[in-house]
């Protein structure tokens, strides 16, 4: 087209817009718009097995009367960026995109995209389409975008089971180990959901966190917990199931379960254990009573056997006594015979020497 009609037609166009007002639907001259749903609040990108992803919804209109062809553009900032990159708007039309944006990171960054639109050809208007050329019009806007926090909490405990026993009474633990894969810091809390199961049988327990509080580092922090159990002297033999909770404070839905399981030993029985055998309390007060009589019974009948030894010993004194004396007086008896014997004697030696 020649200069001078161009310059002709550019003159008619501007006393038309001088003569009437004009709308945004009805400018003479091209235009596009492009508004987006996250250009002040940020969009989570929601963590997924290869990394986090996100949708993100953006306008574009054509507020002119002329139909448009449009160059989409975009600058991921460091994301990966997926979505339509040419439309067609017929005057005062608009459409709705949905752009797909991914990150192969997990570290909670925040992002800031930008979107950009261009028009590249005008249809309609086959007179002016040379002149508004040079009237292309373009917008851009920006998407914030973040990864979304989160914590991913893995547990381990060592040992699974454990022995607690009434004869030796020695404590026992067990380490829990914590890991948060992660890409924000938190607070946990480490809890024996069934207590009551300890508590009941009087088992003492106690949880002690190694590091300093009970906060988690993010990006593979670990902590390490450490419980403890006392046995009772009383107890039973049987097994329980101890459940420990792990649970996030970042995250309530966030929580993990290990059980630990506690098999308790009895104390071993003794003949004589009376207080294994549930014996009311009448029947002692019976046993004490039969015991005391035939504690009595023993020792009188001691007593008498005492007695009646003693008797028999002081008879055999006796008897021994007597035959001492049978002896002492039998011994006498024959000295004295042998004195008169000897006296006689005498007395027949002197008759043989007396002269008449």
């Amino acid at each position: 087209m020649p200069r001078r009609t161009l310059f002709l037609a550019a003159i008619l166009l501007i006393s038309s817009l001088s003569c009437s007002p004009v709308t945004a639907q009805d400018s003479p001259f091209p235009g596009i718009e492009i508004t987006c749903v996250n250009e002040e609040t940020s969009l989570d990108l929601e963590v997924n097995s290869g990394g986090a992803q996100g949708v993100a919804t953006c306008t574009i209109e054509n507020p002119s009367t002329f139909n448009e062809e449009i160059e989409i553009d975009y600058d991921g900032d460091g994301l990966s960026v997926a979505g339509p990159e040419s439309l067609t708007l017929a005057a005062g039309d608009e459409q709705t995109i949905q752009i797909s944006v991914s990150s192969d990171s997990l570290a909670s960054t925040v992002y800031n995209m930008t979107v950009s639109v261009q028009v590249t050809s005008i249809q309609g208007s086959p007179t002016l389409a040379d002149f508004l050329e040079i009237f292309f019009p373009s917008d851009e806007t920006n998407i914030v975008a973040q990864v979304a926090e989160f914590v991913d909490l893995s547990v381990t405990s060592q040992p699974s089971s454990m022995i607690l026993s009434s004869e030796l009474m020695q404590p026992m633990s067990a380490s829990v180990m914590i890991a948060n894969d992660g890409n924000v810091d938190d607070d946990l809390t480490v809890s024996i959901q069934n207590s009551v199961v300890l508590d009941e049988r009087n088992i003492g327990w106690n949880i002690t966190n190694s590091g300093q509080g009970d906060t988690i580092d993010s990006d593979g922090g670990s902590a390490t917990y450490t419980l403890r159990f006392t046995p009772n002297p009383n107890m039973e033999d049987e097994s329980l199931s101890i459940i420990i909770r792990i649970k996030s404070s970042f995250d309530n839905s966030e929580s993990v379960d290990v059980t630990l399981i506690i098999n308790t030993t009895a104390p071993e029985e003794n003949i004589l254990d009376l207080t294994a055998m549930n014996i009311p309390t009448w029947a002692y007060i019976a046993a004490g009573t039969l015991g005391v009589l035939f504690l009595f019974a023993i020792v009188r009948s001691v007593t008498k056997r005492a007695n009646k030894a003693s008797q028999s010993h002081l008879n055999e004194l006796d008897d021994e006594d007597e035959e001492d004396e049978d002896d002492f007086e039998e011994d006498f008896e024959l000295e004295d015979l042998d004195a008169e014997l000897d006296d006689l004697d005498g007395e027949l030696d002197d008759l043989d020497n007396f002269e008449f």
